[in-house]
């Protein structure tokens, strides 16, 4: 028999005690080998220490040059940065995506003093002048067409043989007035058109009015100018625009020595609504907001809302406006407004915050082109009722100081029945516009107050162009500072100053 064999009933136990001892290796050289990292590690941690307090002052120097000479780059080469951007852009570069959003954000903080955008400048400038050189040329030659007739109005005529040099196309050119002091009446894009307008500036001339106010997106969205914005074309459809080409139509005002104001309509807009339906105002449920059964109202803080209306307003700019003027700049307070599902809005006060915001960027863009920015406000605004605040968002301590010109709407015959204890606030102009006018007046001490007037009957027993005369005596007694007329159908009557 032979000696030394292992049997098979310990072949396990040797297995076993195999692994256990395979196992004791792996665990000590794994322990081993963490506490050589860990000494290693120590030890980098160390020499970096070490590292980082002699060169404190050489990374100070670094860390402070770097933003610096970025920030004087911004400031002293906005062309080259501007150009550089727009190859991003053009190659659909991420990092173009990621610089032009840095600079919304920067756009809107003290960021912005340290690094001028680059992007505008592009936007402005560069970007600019081609699309001027061609407007230049499709203007020779759509003016090389027009016929003549002995018929034509002065406008007419003046825009056939208008052709704009650089300068007349902007707004800081040529500027006789304002915004102080500013007196006009409204025009709808009709009655501001080329072969209408004159004899509304003939009646301003007599009347010793100083401004034209004149519809440029309209309470229903429609775009009076001819853009050439693409989404423009897809809300405007084929109907033309009654202003047709409007820098040649804006110098012409300002030859008459008018104080131009383009009024844009923000967020009730049926035609945007109705063309980009995920930008409307949605209940909870999903469906739309209805107003009076249509859908009318977009959202305020949808990026793409924003975006079509500030395309508009800087195409309306470049024209050499003296003032843009933003109506409906505001939530609903119609309908079913306090169950919709406002597009990134926690609570009822975040409306301020989201509307001053986008009030910061348009202020910017005016100010780029040297023009200056107005508000239209509800007129029951003025007393600054929490009601109206939480519906509308127009809460005036916020928005008041991103703009030069406050407008409030303070037609008398719109308060309500016994407001401020007045059975018929109509029958009180003066009344409604000196209270109103003198409580904006306490918020915001700066801006221009620059109201509303009623030049229509409506609710008003006692109507006349003393009417006119009295609100405007009520205004300027709490520090009003000009004034605008409104009628909607623009039949105006002449009337006296107090």
């Amino acid at each position: 028999m032979l000696q030394g064999r292992i049997s098979p009933s310990s072949l396990p136990v040797v297995s076993n005690a195999v692994s256990a001892g395979v196992a004791s290796v792996i665990v000590s050289y794994i322990g081993g080998l963490a506490a050589v990292l860990g000494v290693l590690l120590r030890l980098a941690i160390s020499a970096c220490g070490r590292w980082l307090a002699a060169q404190k002052v050489r990374i100070v120097v670094v860390l402070l040059a770097v933003p610096a000479l970025v920030s004087l780059a911004h400031y002293a080469l906005p062309g080259v940065l501007g150009n550089w951007y727009a190859r991003l852009d053009q190659d659909k570069s991420g990092f173009a995506a990621a610089w032009r959003s840095f600079d919304s954000r920067c756009g809107i903080s003290v960021c912005r003093y340290l690094f001028p955008s680059p992007i505008r400048h592009y936007e402005l400038h560069v970007k600019e002048e081609v699309g001027f050189q061609k407007y230049i040329a499709a203007l020779k030659k759509r003016r090389d067409k027009l016929p003549d007739p002995a018929s034509a109005a002065p406008a007419q005529k003046f825009i056939r043989d208008y052709l704009p040099g650089r300068a007349d196309a902007y707004a800081a050119q040529g500027r006789v007035h304002g915004p102080e002091n500013i007196t006009t009446i409204y025009l709808t894009g009709t009655s501001a058109r080329p072969g209408k307008v004159d004899k509304y500036l003939e009646f301003s001339r007599t009347q010793k009015l100083n401004g034209i106010c004149f519809d440029i997106k309209d309470v229903y969205g429609f775009v009076n100018y001819k853009s050439s914005l693409p989404e423009v074309k897809i809300t405007q459809g084929k109907t033309p625009p009654p202003l047709g080409e409007l820098a040649p139509l804006v110098a012409y005002y300002k030859a008459k020595k008018f104080y131009t104001i383009a009024r844009v309509a923000m967020h009730q807009d049926e035609l945007q609504a109705g063309k980009f339906p995920d930008r409307q105002i949605k209940l909870q449920g999903g469906d739309p907001l209805l107003t009076k059964g249509r859908t009318v109202w977009v959202d305020p803080n949808k990026k793409a809302v924003q975006d079509y209306n500030l395309a508009i307003i800087r195409e309306v700019l470049a024209a050499g406006v003296d003032e843009i003027q933003l109506d409906y700049i505001r939530y609903p307070a119609e309908g079913d407004w306090k169950i919709a599902d406002y597009y990134g809005l926690k609570d009822f006060d975040d409306k301020p915050r989201i509307i001053g915001h986008f009030l910061q960027r348009v202020h910017s863009l005016t100010r780029a082109y040297g023009a200056y920015l107005s508000l239209d406000v509800f007129g029951v605004v003025a007393w600054q009722e929490p009601l109206d605040i939480k519906s509308t968002g127009q809460n005036m301590h916020v928005l008041g100081q991103a703009a030069d010109v406050l407008s409030p709407m303070l037609y008398p015959s719109h308060f309500g029945a016994s407001f401020g204890g007045v059975a018929n606030p109509a029958d009180k102009p003066a009344l409604f516009l000196e209270e109103g006018v003198s409580n904006l007046r306490e918020i915001n001490k700066t801006q221009v107050i620059r109201p509303w007037l009623q030049a229509f009957k409506w609710r008003v027993t006692n109507y006349s162009p003393q009417y006119i005369t009295e609100q405007i005596r009520g205004s300027k007694k709490a520090g009003g500072q000009g004034y605008l007329l409104w009628n909607a159908g623009n039949i105006y009557e002449h009337y006296s100053e107090p």
